[in-house]
């Protein structure tokens, strides 16, 4: 059936769909047009980003991530803070206690005795520090056997070797050190481990008899040794 041959209602109306599927046809490829062109300008504006970066140039973290706006997000580096200095912190180390006793008596005799003396436990060369001082200026004053030197700086008394006074006389500093080092670890592992405690060095069991005025003396500069090393 031609479209003549119809009424003239149903030819205007058959019109209309015809014009309105072409105009659909049209919108959709003017819809497809667009989008296409949207897609191609989001590619080659990320790609012109891509390019500007790779040459170096910042990128503001707004661009990249637009919650860097309010504290989250990509953060990037403050300008000036990247330029501060990172500092080390630095500590000084603390002088081995064989130097600190080197500083101490350096040009005194009991200066040769400085390595061994370290190797004590703190407290006891502490001790043999500030006795040796109070008792024989660090080995200026020592008892000496046949005319041989004794390294005895302490007065110390015991078995070996006795000079006609009593006095101990050592082979060697080391020897010294190593048999009054003892005596006076026992004497502080017997809770004997203050100058005023450690006066039985000086006294004995007892101070009585004793100068009052010198036991103060000697408790004062033992004691100004025993914390220059403590």
């Amino acid at each position: 059936m031609m479209d003549d041959d119809l009424p003239k209602c149903l030819q205007d109306w058959g019109g209309r769909l015809r014009g309105s599927e072409k105009n659909n046809r049209i919108l959709v490829t003017l819809i497809l047009m667009l989008s296409m062109g949207l897609f191609f300008y989001s590619f080659s504006k990320k790609s012109a980003l891509a390019i500007e970066n790779s040459q170096g140039i910042e990128i503001s973290a707004e661009i990249i991530d637009p919650l860097s706006r309010v504290g989250k997000g990509i953060v990037m580096e403050d300008e000036e803070e990247k330029n501060i200095p990172i500092l080390e912190k630095t500590k000084e180390e603390p002088n081995s206690l064989e130097e600190s006793i080197l500083k101490l008596v350096a040009g005194y005799p009991i200066e040769e005795m400085a390595e061994s003396i370290s190797k004590q436990d703190g407290k006891v060369a502490a001790f043999l520090v500030a006795i040796a001082k109070k008792e024989s200026a660090w080995g200026k004053h020592t008892p000496k056997k046949n005319g041989k030197k004794c390294f005895n700086y302490w007065g110390y008394r015991g078995s070996e070797n006795q000079t006609e006074s009593g006095y101990s006389c050592f082979d060697s500093p080391e020897h010294a050190v190593a048999v009054v080092g003892e005596r006076i670890q026992k004497l502080v592992n017997q809770g004997l481990n203050t100058p005023e405690k450690m006066l039985v060095w000086k006294c004995g069991s007892t101070c009585a008899g004793h100068d009052p005025a010198g036991v103060r003396k000697w408790v004062s500069d033992v004691s100004l040794y025993v914390n220059k090393l403590n």
